[in-house]
């Protein structure tokens, strides 16, 4: 039996991570059996069928995607797999030069002196070597649907879809939701409370030293997770940290207590991590002021913006960078027309 250093409470932090793909996946094996269908092909060298994965937050869409993809690289060497979150990389260049980082592509490259179209033709060639499947999380990110239709007509690459609305492709371009037409859609529910249980046991085995949390503990996460097994897993990770940090035994109702509303803060950490420079300083507005009016909003922006030697983003893409903070959660409208208002969403 392994023994570890008292007062020892995290065995790997790794498994206390939303990037961590667990050894098996609990409570969505008719998903995962879909997905799997979806990429079989893949085995024997033909197209996969691609996949449109679709439900709320923390349901198990990425994991479940990266899974399916790591085992089918396990079994086919001829196959990559590249994922990218298009709220991080939400522009058709960065994507394109996202898919060709993990692809192990080093490239000499300047944002303005090269044409998104070099990069284009560089992963055709990539894709003649071997069949890639790229998976696009938050799709519904994408700032150009067009790098869509570039993924779809690159011959030997397939394409995983994800996002929190069904509704997602409805925006896009025809040519996509005709491809899309014959893909698999793949719906996750939230998780019930029970599920989320057996969900933060198994990343319990694998990351915390054993008895370093009781059964009812884990059992107050779960009730408190809503239904997301992020938060979950977060609140978890938060509370093993204090324990740690304060040096005890093991984990306590205190910690729990402490952490519950640290996991929520540090989702929203996460999403403004991913914030470019002009919608954190949106964002930065419309948390310090309560309640903002859009006219209000624009013009403290543009000073901000100014007294950082920047040039400030015309209105129209300001406001599909507020949309974008709307979609996310992390900001919402209260009233219509004149009478419109920002603030930061209650209780974010």
């Amino acid at each position: 039996m392994v023994s570890y250093p008292e007062n020892q409470i995290i065995k790997d932090a790794r498994a206390l991570t939303e990037h961590f793909v667990p050894s098996r996946i609990l409570h969505r094996d008719g998903q995962l059996t879909t997905l799997r269908d979806c990429l079989m092909p893949m085995t024997h060298k033909k197209k996969m069928r691609n996949a449109f994965l679709y439900g709320p937050p923390g349901s198990g869409k990425t994991c479940i995607s990266r899974y399916v993809c790591e085992e089918l690289t396990a079994h086919a060497p001829g196959v990559a797999y590249v994922y990218v979150n298009c709220w991080k990389y939400p522009s058709r260049f960065k994507i394109l030069l996202s898919v060709l980082n993990s692809l192990g592509v080093v490239l000499s490259v300047h944002r303005k002196g090269t044409p998104t179209d070099e990069l284009l033709d560089v992963l055709r060639k990539k894709a003649k070597e071997r069949s890639i499947v790229v998976i696009l999380d938050e799709m519904d990110k994408v700032e150009d649907p067009s790098v869509l239709y570039d993924v779809l007509e690159t011959e030997n690459v397939g394409l995983i879809l994800i996002s929190n609305e069904e509704t997602a492709l409805h925006n896009v371009d025809e040519r996509v939701r005709s491809r899309f037409a014959s893909a698999e859609f793949i719906e996750f529910y939230r998780y019930k409370t029970d599920e989320i249980v057996d969900i933060v046991r198994d990343r319990v085995d694998w990351g915390l030293v054993p008895s370093a949390i009781k059964r009812e503990q884990i059992e107050s996460i779960a009730e408190h997770a809503n239904g997301d097994a992020r938060i979950a897993i977060d609140t978890l990770h938060v509370a093993a940290e204090l324990a740690e940090n304060a040096d005890a035994a093991r984990i306590t109702d205190a910690h729990i207590t402490k952490a519950l509303p640290r996991a929520s803060v540090l989702s929203d950490t996460k999403k403004i991590e991913m914030l470019n420079m002009h919608q954190k300083i949106l964002y930065e507005i419309i948390s310090a002021a309560g309640e903002v009016e859009p006219s209000d909003l624009y013009r403290e922006y543009e000073r901000r913006v100014r007294a950082q030697k920047a040039e400030p983003m015309v209105e129209r893409t300001l406001r599909k960078y507020i949309d974008r903070l709307l979609t996310s959660g992390m900001v919402e409208a209260k009233g219509e027309g004149r009478w419109r208002m920002y603030a930061k969403r209650s209780g974010g």
